[in-house]
């Protein structure tokens, strides 16, 4: 997995995680507890998978972004089967519409990038070695094949020039940028449309005095 690939990987769990919080902390008491653990648990996935540049557990993570998948379709169906809205049911429809984009882009990708591991594993179980007379290098049986001690070597140090570490510098700079882009640029509304993003002190307005209501004229003070 490269670290692009991990980084957009720990934004959509961050993403999930927030709005997860959010939505937990108007919902019902089991809804309640369920989402903010879940919440919780994509906010230190994502963490930790950004700083430590690796996919932590990738097989639990895909398996947990599924459950609140499951717990929301549970829910939307025995609502709606019971003629309840889905306002009532404490789990407002974006919000959990866009939580369950960033679970699925997350699971999908860790099966991806789980079947490519065990795809790579079987095939370097299945491939055949000779050893090379009078060497102890071990060699992939076939004609023309080239020495891949050298061609690792090769690809190494064409990977680690200034050149190519710069080149790899900046699209990681432009996949950060763009990620995110998309992850805030999809959250933002989604808290807004939480109980707790409408109950939100709007940005810029701290400190500042309370409008004129009719009972009360400007510049009144009793």
């Amino acid at each position: 997995m490269t670290p692009i690939s991990r980084l957009w990987l720990s934004s959509a769990a961050i993403g999930a995680g927030t709005i997860h919080l959010a939505v937990g902390a108007s919902a019902p008491v089991l809804l309640m507890i369920t989402l903010v653990g879940l919440g919780a648990a994509e906010l230190g996935w994502g963490a930790v998978t950004l700083v430590r540049g690796r996919a932590l557990a990738p097989g639990a993570a895909l398996f947990g972004a599924l459950i609140p998948v499951f717990v929301w379709g549970a829910v939307a169906t025995l609502g709606s089967g019971l003629g309840v809205p889905a306002t009532a049911t404490g789990l407002p429809l974006q919000p959990m519409a866009t939580a369950t984009l960033f679970d699925l882009f997350l699971a999908g990708s860790l099966a991806l990038a789980l079947r490519r591991t065990r795809r790579a594993a079987s095939t370097g179980t299945t491939t055949t070695t000779e050893r090379v007379p009078n060497s102890g290098v071990q060699a992939e049986s076939g004609p023309n094949r080239p020495e891949p001690t050298r061609i690792r070597h090769h690809v190494l140090d064409s990977a680690h020039t200034p050149a190519g570490e710069t080149a790899g510098g900046w699209r990681f700079l432009a996949a950060l940028t763009l990620a995110a882009l998309v992850v805030s640029g999809l959250t933002t509304p989604a808290l807004a449309a939480t109980d707790a993003g409408a109950h939100a002190v709007p940005h810029g307005s701290h400190g500042l005095p309370s409008a004129p209501t009719p009972e009360t004229p400007a510049g009144h003070h009793h």
